[in-house]
């Protein structure tokens, strides 16, 4: 078996075990950890952090080996002011519009704000863009577009917990299948620097939560028009930012289905 077909099935391996391991024991670990710390929030990513232990084994076995080895293949080198900048631009729409459209969430407390929208996202990205997507993209031969149905897919499923009304629940997979897209296909061009992805998944959802928006991903036709404006703006930021820096953009005919 050669080098990147055997990255391939350790990638998928310790996914498969931290899945199992998540289901089984994510939720009473959390709940001691909440217990002892006395911080819904600090639970969280407390409990996160151990929970990931199976991924960072999975990313150390992976070959070639190199320094920084963990920093790199995670994207945590990148560079964090860039990434919050990128953030910032990109999802003044939603804010700007969320701000004259709707009205301020007063219902939200701060561990719920902290929670779903740093906490989960920053490890959303970890764990999809990092490992799943990005690892799978450049340590084995599956180029961009398997690679990304298989991350995409997974990452729209397990947000379908939101509804249980078939409309909305096409709408939520939807959303959440594309947006997985736009945060892998981001993560690549800017040279897999994960705070791209990272702060445009946390604004977006702070947005939607600071703001009395919606109770899901689906929302409605003034929250989803503002949404569109802002995965506007961070196609053509991320397209002009490939064209200066890199000569052009990353993912192209080549390396979109497999890779030499």
């Amino acid at each position: 078996m050669n080098t990147k077909s055997l990255n391939l099935l350790v990638l998928f391996l310790f996914l498969g075990i931290y899945f199992i391991l998540d289901y089984l024991f994510f939720a009473p670990l959390q709940s001691m950890i909440i217990n002892y710390v006395q911080s819904r929030f600090l639970g969280h990513v407390l409990t996160y952090s151990i929970s990931l232990v199976p991924l960072l084994l999975g990313a150390m076995l992976l070959k070639p080996k190199g320094q920084n080895e963990f920093l790199e293949k995670f994207g945590l080198k990148g560079n964090f002011l860039q990434g919050l900048s990128f953030g910032i631009i990109a999802t003044l729409p939603m804010f700007l519009g969320y701000a004259f459209v709707f009205t301020l969430n007063r219902k939200i407390d701060p561990n719920t704000l902290l929670i779903n929208s740093v906490s989960s996202g920053f490890f959303e990205e970890m764990i999809f863009r990092a490992y799943f997507f990005g690892l799978v993209f450049r340590y084995t031969r599956l180029g961009f577009i398997p690679s990304i149905l298989a991350t995409s897919l997974l990452f729209a499923l397990l947000h379908l917990y939101q509804s249980q009304d078939l409309g909305e629940l096409v709408l939520i997979f939807g959303m959440t299948f594309f947006g997985s897209i736009l945060f892998s296909w981001s993560y690549a061009e800017w040279k897999f620097n994960l705070w791209i992805p990272v702060t445009l998944h946390v604004l977006m959802n702070s947005a939607w939560m600071i703001f009395d928006v919606s109770d899901n991903a689906a929302g409605n036709v003034w929250s989803n028009f503002f949404r569109f404006l802002t995965i506007i703006v961070a196609i053509i930021m991320t397209i002009v930012h490939s064209r200066k820096s890199n000569g052009g953009l990353q993912i192209e005919r080549k390396n979109l289905w497999l890779k030499d």
